[in-house]
């Protein structure tokens, strides 16, 4: 969907040559029975907990809130004592420093158009970005967009219930979120037609990746849990082409339309459901 180690008299071996009778020497060992000598397994560890002290997990957002003025917080995780910098395309940018147990805040101001923001954090010249991007709406509502997933988001998803976001790309290809109870599955169907069965994780929400694209035009989304049920009604047609920025948002009757370039180089469209849209 378009919608994230490399391991006498001396005698002088050119170095295209000296790879290949590594390479080799390497594909006979097992054939011929033999097995690694203590030196290279021990080096072989040595290079694999390297690497892994060398990594660093991406910085995540874990809750958004509004607060007094229309401003929003945004808290996260991230590496214990690393730079936080939440920025604009354009390079306008909000930092702050994680703490002691790797937590992070940044408050953004409000704002009257949808805003998107890279996350990322830094350890001296080091730098890791997170997946994807933040929107924030002018209503306050706080996304992270996934190039080839589901959006995440953080203000609105709680309340039982509810279809929050549909992502899907120019071919149709989708993947439609939502909240619902953690109590059992939830099953979707799309203009009457069942679409699948999806478990909800651990933090109430739900994400299915349609196994058939999801045909332009206006459609009519039905969650079923248990007695609960809920639904939507959304418009998806292919995205025109990018020609004023990394992105475009429009706003529809369901609710936030924002059409973004992925990572790839795609275009990736994620439709943010308005809260009010969730009704049965």
């Amino acid at each position: 969907m378009a919608i994230v180690a490399q391991k006498g008299q001396p005698i002088q071996v050119a170095p295209i040559a000296a790879t290949a009778m590594a390479l080799a020497i390497a594909l006979a060992l097992p054939a011929c029975g033999a097995k690694p000598g203590p030196e290279i397994a021990r080096s072989h560890a040595s290079g694999s907990a390297a690497a892994e002290r060398a990594y660093r997990a991406p910085p995540a957002l874990v809750s958004a809130s509004r607060t007094a003025g229309g401003r929003i917080a945004l808290i996260g995780r991230a590496e214990p004592g690393s730079r936080v910098r939440v920025a604009t395309p354009t390079g306008q940018a909000v930092t702050a420093r994680a703490d002691a147990g790797g937590l992070w805040r940044i408050v953004l101001p409000g704002a009257g158009e949808v805003r998107m923001f890279g996350l990322s954090m830094s350890e001296g010249e080091r730098t890791v970005q997170s997946q994807g991007y933040l929107a924030v709406t002018p209503a306050g509502e706080v996304a992270q967009l996934r190039a080839g997933a589901g959006a995440l988001v953080f203000i609105g998803a709680a309340g039982g219930l509810r279809l929050l976001a549909i992502d899907f790309d120019r071919q149709g290809a989708a993947v439609v979120s939502g909240s619902a109870g953690r109590r059992q599955g939830v099953a979707i169907a799309i203009d009457g037609a069942p679409r699948g069965l999806v478990a909800v994780d651990s933090s109430g929400r739900f994400g299915l990746a349609l196994n058939e694209p999801l045909a332009a035009g206006d459609h009519r989304l039905e969650l079923v849990q248990g007695a609960a049920r809920s639904g939507a009604s959304a418009a998806v047609s292919p995205a025109a082409p990018l020609a004023g920025g990394p992105f475009r948002a429009e706003r529809m009757a369901a609710g936030w339309r924002i059409d973004w370039t992925t990572p790839g180089g795609g275009v990736q469209s994620t439709l943010l459901i308005a809260p009010g849209e969730g009704a049965p």
